[in-house]
Formats: structure tokens, C-alpha cells, sequence
């Protein structure tokens, strides 16, 4: 069951629509939402703090120049929380908080092995440098986490139609399962869609599915695309009208990774509709 959600949040507006998200998805299904914010180690102890607090030092010591830092942090951690808490209270939602400093996807990582799905922004405060920063802590947190992960665009809009990508993988099982869930749980319309090297084979894949949805009383639409390049069927697909995509992540090994590229990663990067992944 998605009832206990986690949200980390650096106070940008991404993570406050990944906020808006896992807000809506609590108030459906009873659930509580969990804050998470990290104070990015690499910023209290790395080179360019250091060399700017010792750059400085004879007007002000290092040690004082950390410690404004440090408590500029805990005011812009406490100002993001209570963003998120503030959602939730309009929403009725129940609201726990947390602090951690660390590397902040392996705090992320570690903060969510208690919780049933994390949700994050797509892209963090640093949205403006799209091209260095894209998705670096959420492709991290994606490849390392055994949760599902709930990757969201910059503006909110509710759920009514679901695509779920399916390959027939141990992780796309995963994913149908939790995307099934969510589906009942929010009446969600849905669509299977398969892209393989034939059409007769996407069928044969996508009838697997059917049969674990039809047992749910669920009825998808099928969708069969022959084609050799998944990602961009998929990214093709989520052009129509869906609010959510839902597929298994890095299902591919590393030397397929390699010489074809991570379908994962590509969807992530140029997909805007809400994504769920789950490996």
C-alpha cells in the first residue's frame, strides 16, 4: 500500500510540486507524508566553501564563515519543511519531518528504506543549469532504491489517464503492480502499451500483463509498437494524452546500458508527464 510517502525537498518549486503530488496521492489513500530535507555536505565541508572562507579569513575566520553557512541552511531546511507542511495541513494530511546532512542522495536512500513510495522533483534548485545538474540526484536515488520512485515536472496536474511501459522484466512486473494499485485506488483509465522488435511479439509480451490486470477487474487498453529504439516508442506514446507513465527502471545490464543506452535514462530525461519507477 502507498500510505507512508517521502518527500525530500531543497525549498525549489519543483520539490513543492513533488510536494503537491504526494500530498494528492496521501489524501486518496488515507496515507501520511513525510518531509525530508539534506544538508548537502559537499556544500558545509567541500573545496569551494573552504577556499572562499580562507580567501577571506583575515576579515573573517573560516570557522565563523562555516557556521553562517551552516545556520543559513538550517533556516532555508526549516523554511522548505514548512512549505511542505503547509500542504499538508490544507489537505488534512499527517506530516512528520526530518533533517539530515550528508551526500544528498545517499541521505535520500537511506531516509526512504521506511516508506512505500518517494516522490521527487525532476529537477532541483539547480533547474536553471538543466544541461550540468539534470537529474543527477534522482537518477541516483532511482538506480539504488528498492522503492518506487515518483519523478515529477514542474507544474501539478491530477492523474486520469496511465500509460504503463511493460518488457515482461522482474521490474516491469513490479511496476505494473504498483501502477495496478494506484490505478484502483484513483480510478485511473489505462493503457498497456509494449515496444519490441515485432508487432506479434509487443502482443504476446503485453497479453502477460492483461491477464494480471483483468485479475484486478481492470481493463487497459493495448497498445503493441513494433520498433527497436523503446525509449523513443515510449517517449512517442507519451506525447498523447497521459498524466502518468509508469514503467520498471534499469532493467537492461550494464554493457546493454552501454552500446544501446539506458531506455530509463532517456525516458527520464525527455518525458515531462509525472513517471513512476520501480526497480
Amino acid at each position: 500500500m502507498l500510505k507512508q510517502i517521502i518527500v525530500p525537498t531543497d525549498g525549489s518549486d519543483n520539490s513543492l510540486t513533488a510536494a503537491d503530488y504526494a500530498v494528492s496521492i496521501a489524501k486518496t489513500n488515507d496515507g501520511s507524508v513525510h518531509g525530508l530535507f539534506v544538508k548537502d555536505i559537499k556544500i558545509l565541508a567541500g573545496p569551494l566553501i573552504h577556499d572562499i572562507g580562507t580567501s577571506i579569513g583575515g576579515m573573517v575566520p573560516y570557522g565563523t564563515f562555516n557556521q553562517t553557512v551552516r545556520e543559513m541552511l538550517d533556516s532555508k531546511a526549516d523554511a522548505a519543511l514548512n512549505q511542505v507542511e503547509g500542504k499538508c495541513i490544507q489537505a488534512g494530511v499527517p506530516f512528520t519531518r526530518e533533517i539530515q546532512e550528508g551526500i544528498v542522495n545517499h541521505e535520500i536512500v537511506k531516509s526512504s528504506a521506511n516508506y512505500d513510495l518517494i516522490v521527487m522533483g525532476k529537477m532541483g534548485a539547480h533547474a536553471e543549469w538543466r544541461d550540468v545538474f539534470l537529474g543527477s540526484n534522482v537518477e541516483f536515488v532511482v538506480r539504488k532504491t528498492h522503492k518506487p520512485v515518483l519523478i515529477t515536472p514542474a507544474g501539478f496536474k491530477s492523474f486520469c489517464n496511465m500509460l504503463i511501459a511493460y518488457d515482461g522484466s522482474l521490474f516491469a512486473d513490479k511496476a505494473l503492480a504498483v501502477g495496478a494499485e494506484m490505478a484502483q485506488l484513483m480510478k485511473l483509465n489505462i493503457t498497456l502499451l509494449c515496444v519490441d522488435d515485432t508487432r506479434e511479439k509487443a502482443l504476446q509480451i503485453l497479453s502477460k500483463a492483461k491477464i494480471f490486470l483483468d485479475g484486478l477487474n481492470l481493463t487497459p487498453n493495448i497498445v503493441p509498437i513494433e520498433g527497436k529504439d523503446h525509449a523513443k516508442g515510449i517517449q512517442d506514446a507519451c506525447k498523447d494524452n497521459y498524466d502518468l507513465l509508469v514503467m520498471g527502471a534499469y532493467g537492461h545490464s550494464k554493457l546493454q546500458e552501454m552500446i544501446l543506452g539506458s531506455t530509463t535514462t532517456r525516458v527520464m530525461r525527455h518525458t515531462d508527464c509525472p513517471l513512476l519507477l520501480y526497480r
